[in-house]
């Protein structure tokens, strides 16, 4: 005895609650999930940030959103860094100002040390290589492996000969270049510009320690590596500009980094 027109508006009702609807034990669920993930981002705020970036990694406009509210919950991003950086996102100790400045003053009675230990340096989030867009895991474990196991990398030659960049790839290691990770081995231009000089001289290195070749004096190094040991970078042909840079960083890490495009307004402001 129903008029057809009630009857379709209840089920469009119907329709519309099952689109996003749950009952009371779903809805209780929820609740204690957001119970425990707001104690944990009021009580530890760089652990539960650096977890939730590590879980989006691969969502740029996540990852992208919660630097921010890192950002107004006081806490630094650092940027990627191969010397630094993990496969995700890394708690790291960074040394305040203020501590700095502590450590030159604070002295002994005797003048000879400090009469108290410092406090504990503030936590920073490191930027996980894996969310750089175009750098796979696969060539991160590679890099990270390799510096485990042998240490920082001190120079772009200590790289080039201890991990085969073939495995890395070239638009992987293009990538780690244009947002920062090489800086300390060079201008980002430069690295660009030499990106084939850099592979090819891994590539001699490894190609000839798989040949066998040694030596002179059985050293354990090659002649293709005393050869190709040294990476020359070029001239970059066109200088890259800070604006080039950012769009970079923008592009592949969905944020910048380095600086701001409106940094120099912000302070006239």
């Amino acid at each position: 005895g129903m008029p057809k027109t009630a009857a379709e508006k209840i089920f469009a009702d119907w329709e519309e609650f099952a689109r996003y609807g749950f009952n009371k034990s779903h809805a209780a669920d929820y609740g204690v999930i957001a119970a425990q993930t707001a104690y944990l981002k009021a009580v530890y705020p760089a652990e539960y940030m650096t977890a939730l970036l590590s879980v989006s990694k691969g969502e740029t406009d996540k990852v992208a959103q919660y630097i921010d509210d890192c950002k107004s919950l006081g806490i630094r991003v650092l940027p990627p860094d191969l010397n630094r950086s993990g496969l995700d996102f890394t708690i790291e100790d960074v040394e305040s100002e203020g501590a700095r400045s502590e450590e030159r003053g604070a002295k002994a009675p005797n003048g000879k040390g400090r009469s108290s230990p410092l406090a504990p340096r503030p936590s920073a989030i490191r930027f996980g290589l894996a969310a750089i867009k175009n750098v796979g895991e696969g060539a991160v474990e590679i890099l990270v492996k390799a510096r485990k196991a042998g240490g920082p990398f001190a120079t772009l030659d200590d790289l080039c000969q201890r991990v085969d960049l073939r495995q890395v790839g070239k638009r992987a290691l293009e990538c780690l270049i244009k947002v920062g990770a090489l800086d300390s081995f060079g201008d980002r231009g430069q690295l660009v510009e030499g990106l084939d000089q850099i592979v090819n001289a891994s590539a001699a290195h490894f190609k000839a320690a798989e040949s066998g070749q040694m030596m002179l004096f059985g050293g354990a190094a090659s002649a293709e590596t005393a050869a190709f040991a040294h990476v020359q970078l070029p001239k970059a042909k066109v200088t890259v500009t800070k604006r080039e840079t950012l769009t970079w960083e923008k592009e592949l890490i969905g944020l910048y980094v380095s600086d701001h495009p409106l940094q120099t307004v912000i302070e006239e402001v």
